[in-house]
């Protein structure tokens, strides 16, 4: 049955079993805490983002360092929960996730890291230099064909949403609430808005409050757990 609850002994059920419960809680849990809270003190690019980013460079190169394990922490944990699943929609969702977790993390070092070593050593250059530099950030930003970077955010980012509607899908069906199902849109929107806060910081707390409402409140009843592994 597509979406049957997993019985079997793979690398994702095998990381469940490793990690233990306070370590799968820390990754779902925590995770989604700590991201909005490193949200928060995120800068905002602008249009011109050059001028407005050179001078908070090194707190732009600090978020960023914190949000590289972040997000990968985040695909870790839709892993775990697409762990308990197994057929052919739970696969789609670990494909979009496997995406998200290359083509997001890659355009988190080059967008947020790269970007900031740019900046930082931007400043001692010559003023005409920098201007050459703020081409080369622009095109990062804000030319999806030309900039790298804007491709794999987009890759990403549809994997990100391909692996939580999946997820979706596979608690309904396992009778999960609708209004938690609901809020797991929190985590596509919010790394598609990352930067924008409060939009971003608002996005990855109500896909918290889903998790915490999925994992802490909410169980399969007997006949849906019967059903799941059939």
């Amino acid at each position: 049955m597509t979406g049957s609850k997993s019985t079997g002994s793979g690398t994702g059920v095998g990381l469940v079993t490793s990690l233990g419960i306070v370590g799968r809680y820390f990754v779902i849990l925590g995770t989604p805490l700590v991201l909005a809270a490193t949200f928060w003190f995120h800068p905002h690019a602008g249009d011109d983002i050059y001028t407005e980013l050179a001078p908070v460079s090194d707190t732009w190169f600090y978020v960023h360092i914190l949000l590289l394990p972040l997000f990968g922490l985040l695909g870790i944990g839709v892993h775990l929960l697409l762990a308990e699943y197994e057929g052919p929609l739970a696969t789609v969702g670990r494909i979009g996730n496997a995406a998200y977790l290359i083509c997001y993390t890659a355009f988190e070092s080059i967008a947020g890291i790269a970007t900031a070593v740019v900046l930082r050593e931007a400043q001692h250059l010559p003023p005409e230099q920098q201007e050459g530099v703020a081409a080369v950030v622009q095109v990062l930003f804000n030319d999806p064909l030309n900039g790298v970077a804007g491709v794999l955010a987009l890759l990403g980012i549809v994997g990100n949403l391909v692996a939580v509607v999946s997820l979706a899908v596979l608690l309904r069906r396992s009778g999960a609430p609708l209004v938690p199902l609901v809020l797991l849109a929190g985590l596509p929107i919010g790394i598609t808005t990352h930067g924008s806060n409060p939009t971003d910081v608002l996005s990855i707390l109500l896909f918290f409050l889903a998790i915490a409402w999925l994992e802490l409140s909410w169980k399969p009843s007997e006949k849906q757990q019967i059903r799941r592994t059939t």
